[in-house]
């Protein structure tokens, strides 16, 4: 009498599960880097946004408008004009929204009714007294990093913006 069975046999079930895995672990690893990318490049649109909102602001309010970069925090904030002095408008944590890392030197930016950055802060220069930080009077690149991705966008002194 001969037995016939069916079915898979052991081997043939671990060599499925092996190749699962692999393909599993390898799919796993390749989304985890677009999701970093994603992230890094998340940040840099949204520090131009902040530039350019700070910027359109100043135009629209006829109003200095002072944006602030700050790497020892991931922090950018915006500083409006607040009776005779200043006060800070809003304020961005990039590494408790986005977890994404700041670096570069700490550096503001004073952006005029004109659309165009101002060295000194025309009326607000005192800003610059009290805030430990430097204006932009070269090219300031601000660099954002998860893990080892990393994209960076060029502030020019004019209040241009490069990516």
């Amino acid at each position: 009498m001969q037995r016939t069975t069916s079915g898979f046999t052991l081997l043939e079930m671990l060599v499925v599960i092996l190749i699962g895995s692999v393909l599993t672990g390898v799919t796993f690893s390749g989304v985890q880097g677009v999701q970093t990318r994603l992230a890094v490049q998340g940040a840099r649109t949204m520090y131009s946004t902040i530039h350019q909102k700070a910027r359109s602001q100043a135009i629209e309010m006829g109003e200095t408008v002072i944006i602030q970069t700050i790497p020892a925090t991931d922090v950018v904030r915006t500083w409006k004009r607040s009776g005779a002095g200043k006060a800070v408008d809003e304020t961005w944590n990039f590494q408790t929204e986005m977890d994404v890392d700041i670096r570069g030197d700490g550096f503001y930016m004073c952006l005029t009714p004109r659309g165009y950055a101002d060295r000194d802060c025309g009326a607000l220069r005192e800003y610059g007294n009290d805030s430990g930080f430097s204006t932009a009077t070269t090219a300031q690149r601000v660099q954002f990093w998860l893990g080892t991705d990393s994209t960076s966008v060029l502030v020019m002194p004019m209040g241009q913006l490069v990516r």
